[in-house]
């Protein structure tokens, strides 16, 4: 608009417009003057910033200084920019960097003739003659006591209102991960727990730098321990999230429930959608103006601090947590390999060649298989032993942390490659096993010793023998010193010094395996009964399809078998320890525990490899009537109505 449409619209020439804005208006009457002034005033006209500050008009121009990394950015400025459009006000912005930026912007303001300021910030700047027409917002309540009008919500209230929502749906391991900006959404995180006495692990909690070293780290560490919630102080937080949970297969909210700090579109695109806790920065924006607005017009006080609260919004990815699984730690040593399994008609024998039908490479290894046999079935289950540092152990390595094994005891090894596992299975499902040990071989007691603290409050270690035997030897007398109870498969070796039997709590050999312990004609039972005599408390002799065989202080039971068709009978053993060790690790009874192991096993042997063929919890939980109604009558056993 120029001063020729100011003449237009005020029915006057152009050089009485001039003249009355150059106070040359002598020769003009009162009535035109007051017209002139009534259209520039209402079109907002700016060019003459003097004549307008002599006349007391005020510019219809509102500033606005934002910081570039407020999370809240794009919300503030459009929903600012939209009720100052509406109150015939027009917005100017300006991002900044750091505190020190806002001053230099403040007098840029002034200089542009805005009649007032509106600034994200916790501190008071010196804003000059626009002092009393300058508004401050705030993410928090800790804002410099100067500032006379201060617009706010708190993060950590958000945080409070999040795990609020958490615990009433019952849940009590609640994990936090956040930007490091928005740490004090975990203050109202942890008070929140507090409040309620629930436990508060620091491991459930993370801040980070960037989402890549969120990525990287914080998922891992909050995520890979027991949690059955989490809370994302970001939408990128929770699209990290959902992406993991998608590699695990695990459902959101059946197997972990989510919510989100902070609304916006990309929350209800995710599956289902995602409850949020919406921040009130649009809410907050609009009231600024108008506030600001009535201030410059000098109808409000210049003395105001308002607070305004998060909102939750429900979007259905929170549900009460499953019955509590997850039991003590569990610790495993032992090997990991890359199997390579070849299915052949029947398994060749000396000097004879075989043509394999097919071949499938899959990650093994009788410690890697314990390992992800237990983190699938919801263990709490750390890792330790030796890679190779080659793509096999690198895929290892990615298979282990995919199945909820911690990986702080693992080492690559920068001498020999990762081991193998060449494998020939029969039509019958009956295999036989070729191992080579690469850097399973230089795992040694130096490194068990470093890895004590993974040890702390660990109830049982599963240990098999694809390791040296002096490491076999050190970890279980380590154990016995830290109180850890000894799962032992001997792996088809004689090589046992019978002085470790007496500090193995359970000791899992097959049929065969016994026979090469103790050769000779004695039974089955009285060979188990000799290991007990030898100081072993517990004797579980697996015997496949057919089931098992238990002797203790207290029982000699069999176990009948569960009927699967077996394809491949490789990973069963492994299963079936890795489920033994989480059902006791959970408290249940031992004969509970075998009946489950034994379903668990029997699941893994009706699919090819080891690692994809050990199922979840949801898969063995299917049977548990089946497995309670099988095993009916050694349950009676075990409450005392039947022993021996």
């Amino acid at each position: 608009m120029n001063i020729h449409d100011i003449a237009r619209l005020a029915g006057v020439s152009a050089s009485t417009v001039s003249k009355v804005m150059n106070g040359k208006d002598r020769d003009i009457s009162e009535e035109t003057k007051k017209k002139v002034l009534a259209v520039i005033e209402k079109e907002n006209y700016v060019p003459y910033f003097k004549f307008r500050e002599k006349e007391g008009l005020k510019n219809h121009l509102i500033g606005l200084i934002v910081r570039r990394d407020h999370r809240e950015r794009e919300n503030i400025v459009l929903s600012a920019g939209k009720r100052a459009e509406e109150l015939s006000y027009s917005l100017v912005v300006s991002y900044v960097d750091s505190e020190e930026e806002i001053s230099r912007q403040v007098k840029d303001m002034a200089r542009r003739q805005v009649s007032g300021l509106i600034i994200d910030s916790e501190k008071k700047t010196d804003c000059g003659r626009l002092e009393h027409a300058t508004v401050y917002l705030s993410q928090t309540k800790e804002f410099d006591e100067k500032q006379q009008v201060t617009f706010y919500y708190r993060l950590s209230e958000a945080g409070r209102l999040a795990a609020e929502r958490l615990m009433e749906e019952g849940h009590q391991k609640i994990a936090c991960i956040v930007h490091q900006r928005d740490r004090s959404i975990l203050d109202g995180y942890r008070m929140a727990v507090r409040n309620r006495n629930l436990p508060l692990q620091p491991v459930w909690s993370y801040e980070g730098e960037s989402i890549e070293e969120i990525e990287k780290y914080g998922l891992r560490q909050c995520l890979g321990e027991d949690v059955t919630a989490v809370i994302c102080g970001s939408w990128d937080i929770a699209c990290c999230v959902w992406k993991l949970m998608e590699r695990t297969r695990t459902v959101i909210p059946d197997g972990l429930s989510m919510i989100v700090v902070g609304d916006g579109r990309m929350p209800e695109l995710l599956g289902d959608g995602i409850t949020a806790v919406r921040l009130p920065a649009e809410s907050m924006s609009r009231d600024a103006v108008e506030y600001l607005i009535d201030m410059i017009q000098g109808q409000k006080q210049v003395e105001l601090m308002r607070k305004f609260p998060p909102i939750l919004t429900e979007r259905g990815s929170i549900v009460r947590p499953a019955q509590e699984k997850q039991g003590e730690k569990i610790v495993v040593v032992g090997s990991m390999n890359m199997d390579v399994t070849m299915e052949v008609s029947r398994v060749p024998v000396s000097g004879e060649t075989q043509i394999a039908d097919r071949l499938f490479v899959f990650p093994g290894g009788k410690g890697g298989n314990q390992a992800v046999g237990a983190g699938k079935l919801g263990g709490q289950v750390y890792m330790i032993g030796c890679l190779g540092n080659d793509m096999d152990g690198k895929q290892l390595y990615s298979s282990l942390t995919e199945n909820h094994v911690h990986m702080d005891g693992v080492i690559f090894d920068t001498v020999l490659p990762s081991g193998k596992a060449y494998i020939s299975v029969d039509s019958s499902g009956e295999s036989t096993i070729v191992v080579y040990q690469g850097a399973n071989g230089h795992l040694d007691a130096s490194w068990i010793n470093g890895c004590r603290y993974l040890f702390q409050n660990a109830k049982y270690c599963l240990l098999s023998m694809e390791i040296p035997d002096e490491i076999v030897e050190y970890t279980i007398r380590f154990c016995k010193r830290n109180n850890t109870e000894v799962i032992l498969k001997p792996s088809a070796t004689e090589k046992i010094k019978e002085e470790m039997l007496a500090d193995v709590a359970y000791f899992v050999p097959n049929e065969n395996e016994l026979n090469l312990l103790i050769p000779g004609k004695k039974s089955l039972e009285e060979k188990a009964q000799m290991l007990r005599e030898k100081g072993v408390k517990n004797v579980i002799v697996t015997m496949g399809a057919r089931g098992c065989y238990l002797t203790n202080e207290e029982y000699s039971l069999h176990f009948s078998g569960a009927a699967f068709e077996a394809v491949d009978t490789t990973g069963g053993a492994d299963s079936f320890i890795s489920a033994l060790a989480v059902c006791l690790s959970e408290g249940k009874h031992i004969i509970h525990a075998i009946g489950f192991a034994i379903y668990a096993s029997g699941i893994t042997v009706t699919r090819y490899g080891v690692q994809p063929a050990l199922p979840d919890r949801k898969a063995v939980d299917v049977y548990e009537d089946e497995i309670y109604s099988k095993y009916s009558i050694i349950a009676e056993l075990a409450e005392g109505r039947g022993k021996k």
